[in-house]
């Protein structure tokens, strides 16, 4: 099973966009996302999962979508739980995957010291260059200026690649 955890940052498309170009640019189609949110962010966060499920439902996944309630001013408590996350698929045999394209720095941060350094199969981030068009769905967006890395991928290739 395909795990995802991404997180609500200051804007629903921003989360909705970034999962679209996982399944589209880097044929990552989730069985289960995990949305870190907020309190006071929750209400956009249950939008976002509505419309997350809509799109996973389209591509033809099971579409499981878990919201995750943090405290984002607490690095240690993002990390806490996102470890707790992390563990339990694992154990499960899932792949994880991380997208911080959405995610306040805080939480992006927490996230990604959560553990050892391969808790995360992948780890997508959505480059978009303008924030012209930022809130529309990620076909309106023109393509040239949306660029999808996984960066674990690009970082962990170069390094395989020094070592020749």
């Amino acid at each position: 099973m395909k795990v995802l955890i991404t997180m609500m940052g200051r804007s629903t498309w921003g989360l909705f966009n970034a999962v679209w170009a996982d399944i589209r640019e880097r044929d990552y189609l989730p069985d289960r996302v995990h949305v870190l949110t907020a309190g006071c962010d929750r209400e956009a966060a249950e939008q976002a999962a509505k419309m997350l499920r809509i799109l996973l439902h389209e591509h033809g996944s099971p579409a499981k979508v878990r919201l995750e309630v943090i405290d984002e001013e607490s690095m240690k408590q993002v990390s806490t739980s996102v470890r707790r996350i992390v563990e339990e698929e694992r154990r499960q045999g899932h792949t994880v995957a991380l997208d911080v394209t959405p995610g306040k720095k805080e939480v992006v941060l927490g996230t990604l010291i959560s553990g050892p350094r391969h808790s995360y199969d992948k780890v997508f981030y959505l480059h978009i260059e303008t924030l012209k068009h930022a809130d529309r769905p990620y076909v309106e967006i023109p393509l040239e200026a949306q660029h999808s890395h996984d960066i674990l991928q690009e970082i962990l290739g170069s390094q395989a690649g020094e070592g020749k």
